[in-house]
């Protein structure tokens, strides 16, 4: 009697990431809701049957899409913060970055800014861990601002960072919606407007 074996562990990598990479392309061009998932299956090169091996559902599909890049995306903001000298110059590095990584990938924008809105999970909270390490990340260098004096003593780092997430999400959105500006050129605006709201009184 033969034994059934499991698939080598790479090899289940690589389908796993192949079905990943054809579900981000789909959501971005057919929309959450009308996406199928048989068009990703397709695109992928798998058997629509093999993508209930790996993922739940549709909504299981788009939400492991943004924690796995979201997890990417934090890893090397880290890293990029490690880099700089000053509060300032950090907050200034979260916006490039921000923006810089999304215009550079307009499906994951897409994806981002529009699809995963349409995913009740995510609206249930399913992004939550996500997020919140990603304001922390924020919250942390506010912190270090106030205690260099760079940033207001005043400042709320909870509220401030909600703040700078927000004006970028909406910025990213009339991008994805409109593309009558370009990201990268308005990155400066936008750290000269929260930063005149956040500076210390000695600038």
């Amino acid at each position: 009697m033969a034994v059934k074996t499991k698939p080598k562990r790479k090899k289940q990598k690589s389908k796993r990431e192949a079905i990943l990479k054809a579900a981000e392309k789909v959501f971005a061009e057919k929309g959450f809701h009308m996406a199928r998932v048989a068009d990703i299956a397709r695109l992928a090169g798998v058997a629509e049957g093999t993508i209930y091996i790996y993922f739940e559902n549709k909504e299981d599909l788009i939400l492991s899409i943004f924690k796995e890049r979201f997890a990417s995306w934090i890893k090397e903001l880290k890293n990029l913060l490690e880099k700089q000298n000053s509060a300032k110059d950090k907050i200034r590095a979260i916006i490039n970055l921000h923006f810089k990584s999304l215009e550079e990938d307009p499906h994951f924008a897409q994806l981002l800014q529009i699809e995963l809105r349409a995913c009740s999970a995510f609206m249930r909270g399913g992004s939550a861990p996500e997020l919140k390490s990603y304001l922390k990340v924020i919250e942390e260098v506010i912190e270090e601002g106030k205690a260099k004096k760079e940033f207001r003593k005043d400042l709320n780092p909870k509220t401030a960072s909600r703040a700078l997430l927000g004006m970028m999400d909406e910025m990213v959105t009339i991008w994805v919606l409109r593309k009558k500006l370009k990201l990268s050129e308005v990155a400066d605006e936008i750290f000269d407007l929260f930063y005149k709201g956040i500076q210390g009184g000695g600038e």
